[in-house]
Parts: structure tokens; sequence; C-alpha cells
């Protein structure tokens, strides 16, 4: 066992252990299934940002993205430059609607949200349905813990998707949302630290003979089409030309609420803490995707013999540049990235099953009373983890080849579907039920279409899911304005006049 792996199995130990014990402590919060589902009303803004950006910025932007800037070069860089302003934007458009609505009528999650939204059970029923597609989100980020585990620890790949599946397991079935919060909180500060040394070393051009200027011309000779004077890669699905790149950030636009991330609205203390924690997240979301530039650095340094997936460039880098010891710390901390992403998916699609489905669906059409089906709701809360996390080590078993894409294929259908209901929605008070369903309907049918058969490669999702999120806003807008419904709107003005005050 070498230096890096045998420090890596300290700080692991050490990383592991600190998880449990908030898994602990948020087993103790945790009295009641909102509390697994939400942790309501507990948090300030500061943490609820470090948890949301640490929710954004995933395993995708700490192996992902640098693995796609290895790859492919500068081009690359419109994904980590776009998608953080972009998330920015879909938070102010409905954070303080989703906080205010949630704490007043009690909705857990984001298909809950917009069923209750406009009094539509058709919604929240289709809108569970596809955010199972959460699935390839959670995929990917056990494949990155997999490949980090084998990559800096020496494990076997599937060895390594296992100790991430037990070690998921246990903290968030003790803890659920609270548990999720805390350990999210502490992995996002610890991400913050990584991308800050990450950017410092490239700056210094770190590992690199010579200056600055050198290690941007050893890029350009290593990789003629993806050096700093490129900026996009003809031909290419995903940055081949502007309207590609541009459709990459509309995708984007509402991938704030997607359920793992919208649902941490409901846990700030109070509204008014909503501006400060929308400027936090813009502060944490803009620094932590900067992890692009080692997949930069990582051209320059790396021997372009050595064959490695472009999904383990940061931590094949960091063993280049640091010492064992630091290099052995920040491998770590891009494994916060991944668990952090990883345990607030695995809530969001345990709710799925135990409020949209049992709660919302089963018990009204049942005489299971209050006190009984609270408590099914908490053991089916808590058991579906387990669930969970087993299809996701069978999905992960062969990884892909790009994290970054993988887990597009589920979110494009997602942001497609609720770009309409929730982004215009919570902009327009007009919006109406029909004109929701229409969108909904829209943007899925769209994004598969355009996806899967016709002018895309299924390599690129981003510019189908671009394009479904622009037809599903387009069709609730539309069909508002043709068929606008007098009682809806006034019943929805009531609630818009309620968020807004």
């Amino acid at each position: 066992m070498n230096d890096v792996m045998m420090f890596s199995w300290i700080f692991m130990i050490i990383f592991i252990g600190i998880m449990l014990t908030l898994g602990y402590v948020g087993m103790k919060k945790t009295n009641s299934s909102d509390d697994f589902a939400t942790a309501r009303s507990s948090y300030g803004p500061i943490v609820i940002a470090l948890v949301i950006s640490a929710g954004i910025s995933s395993g995708s932007t700490f192996m992902g993205m640098p693995g796609l800037a290895y790859d492919l070069g500068a081009p690359s860089l419109w994904y980590p430059l776009l998608y953080p302003v972009a998330t920015v934007i879909g938070v102010l458009f409905v954070a303080k609607t989703i906080k205010i609505y949630g704490d007043k009528f009690g909705t857990r999650t984001i298909p809950d949200f917009i069923g209750d939204r406009y009094g539509s059970e058709f919604l929240r029923i289709t809108l569970t349905i596809i955010s199972v597609l959460l699935i390839f989100y959670v995929v990917s980020q056990f494949v990155a813990a997999a490949t980090m585990f084998q990559t800096m620890m020496g494990v076997d790949y599937n060895v390594g998707l296992f100790i991430t599946g037990v070690v998921l397991a246990i903290y968030v079935f003790m803890g659920g949302s609270h548990s999720d919060i805390m350990s999210d909180a502490v992995q996002g500060f610890l991400m913050l630290i990584t991308s800050i040394i990450v950017v410092i070393c490239f700056v210094s051009s770190v590992g690199v003979t010579g200056g600055f200027g050198d290690m941007i011309s050893l890029i350009k000779e290593r990789n003629p089409s993806g050096g700093f004077d490129t900026l996009f890669i003809p031909g290419h699905d995903t940055y081949g030309s502007f309207w590609l790149v541009g459709l990459l950030f509309v995708a984007h636009l509402p991938f704030s609420i997607l359920p793992h991330l919208g649902n941490k609205f409901l846990a700030v203390k109070s509204n008014k803490d909503m501006k400060k924690l929308i400027m936090y997240c813009t502060i944490f979301a803009t620094i932590l995707p900067l992890m692009g530039l080692g997949g930069m650095l990582g051209i320059a340094v790396v021997d372009p013999a050595l064959d490695i997936r472009p999904d383990q460039i940061i931590p094949v880098l960091f063993q280049e540049i640091f010492p064992p010891f630091l290099a052995a710390f920040l491998a770590v901390a891009v494994l916060s990235a991944i668990m952090s992403t990883s345990d607030g998916l695995i809530v969001s699609l345990t709710q799925l099953l135990a409020n949209d489905i049992f709660r919302k669906t089963i018990v009204p059409r049942t005489n299971i009373s209050k006190q009984k089906s609270e408590k099914l709701e908490l053991i089916i809360s808590r058991y579906s983890t387990f669930l969970v996390i087993a299809v996701a080590i069978f999905m992960a078993w062969a990884p892909p080849q790009y994290l970054s894409v993988f887990m597009w294929i589920g979110i494009g259908g997602i942001v497609s579907a609720t770009a309409g209901p929730l982004v215009v929605g919570a902009l327009w008070p007009k919006a109406t039920k029909q004109g929701a369903i229409f969108s909904l309907s829209a943007g899925t049918v769209s994004y598969w279409i355009i996806y899967l058969p016709f002018g895309f490669d299924v390599s690129n999702p981003f510019a189908a899911a671009g394009l479904g999120v622009l037809i599903s806003m387009v069709v609730m807008i539309i069909h508002t304005l043709v068929f606008p419904n007098k009682k809806a709107n006034e019943d929805i003005d009531s609630e818009q006049n309620l968020s807004i005050s």
C-alpha cells in the first residue's frame, strides 16, 4: 500500500465516522414523516446555501466536468461557466413561492407542490412517475464514488459501489432530510476548499515546467482542438455551436426545482431568509464548478500515454501534483461532492413512494387512521432507501463513458416536464391547471422525441432538454392566453399574492 492509499483510508474512515455521527444526530431530530421528508424550517440560510450548492455541484461537477475538459479541452468549459448562472436564475424564480406555499399547505415534494398548486392529482401522479428518472442521477454519483475508491484507494470498482451504498444507506435510513442537510453542509464546505485550491493550482500552473503561458501552450499542443483559443468544436453535439451551448443554458433554468433541490427551500427557518439564501447560493454555486479547470491542468500535467478514463483525471491529477497527505484529503473532499448529492437524491426518491404515492394517493382512498398512516409513511421512507440504493448499484455495475452526460438522461426529462408548470407558473399568476397539464405533456414528449430518434445523437441530452424546456414554457403561455380560466386565475392570484407579500 503506497502513502496515498494509506492516507486515503485514514481520511475515509474519519469521513465515514462523521457522516454516521450526523446520521445519528439526524435520527434524534426525526420524529415524524415530515421531519424525514423536509426538515421543515430548521436551518439558516448559509447552511441551506451550502447544501443546495453542494447538491448542484455533484460528482458530475467534481469528476465529470473535469473529465470532459481533459478529453475535449476548453470548449467544454461552457458547461461549468453557464450552468450555475442558469440555476441561480431558476432559484430566483421559484424559491420563495415553494417556501411559502409549502409551509402553508404542508407540501413535501415538488410533485406534491405542483399537484396542490394547480389542484390536479393528474399533475402530481404524472410528475411522480417522471421523477423516477432521478435514478440516472443517483447512478452517476455511485459511479463517481466507486471510481474514486478505485483510483485513490486501490479498491475494486464494484467493491467501491457496495461501500458507497452501505454508508449512504445507514445515515439516510437514520435521519432522512436532517442527516442529508447536516452532512451536505459539511461536505459543501470541503468542496469549496477543494475548488479554491484547484483554481489556485491552475493559475499557478502547478506541476508544469515553466509558467502559465507554457501551460497554455502545452494544452494546445496536446489537444489541438481544445486549446483556449477555441470556443466551439465543429460538429460536436453539445459544444459545436453557440446555439447548442445556449440550449445547455436554457436546460438548466429549471434545474433548482429538481426534487432533491426544490425541497431544500422548505428547510430554511424563515421566508425572510430567502434573499440571504439566494446571495450565498450565487457565491457558492459560482465557485464550485471552477473544478473544471482541474481537467485543463490535467492535460498539461498527466502523461498522455497514461491510459485512464476521463472521469479519473481529478484523483490522478491530485496524486501527480500534491504530497500524499494532501492528495488523500482532497480526494475525500471530492467524495464529499458525490455523497452530498447522492443522499438528497435518495431521500427524494423515497418520498415518491412514501409521500406522493402512499400519503397523497393511497391513504385518501382507504380508512387508514392518521396516526397509523404517519407511522407507515415513516417506515416506507426509511426502508425504501435500501430499494433505491440496490437499483442504483445494479445500474452502475458497468460505468458510462461520461458522468455529466449520463445523469442528464434523467434530468432532461424532469426539467422538460416542470419548466412550464413551475417556472412560468411561479412568475405568472394567470397560469392555469389545463395549461400546466398541456405544458408538462408537451415538454416531456418533445424531449424524448428529440433526444431519441430525430436529429440529436443520444450522447447529447442537453440540447434535447433545452428544447423541451422552451417548448414546455411556450405551451404553458400560449394555452393560458388562448384558454383562460377565470375561476382558476382567481384562485391562483390569491396564492401568488400570498407568495409576494
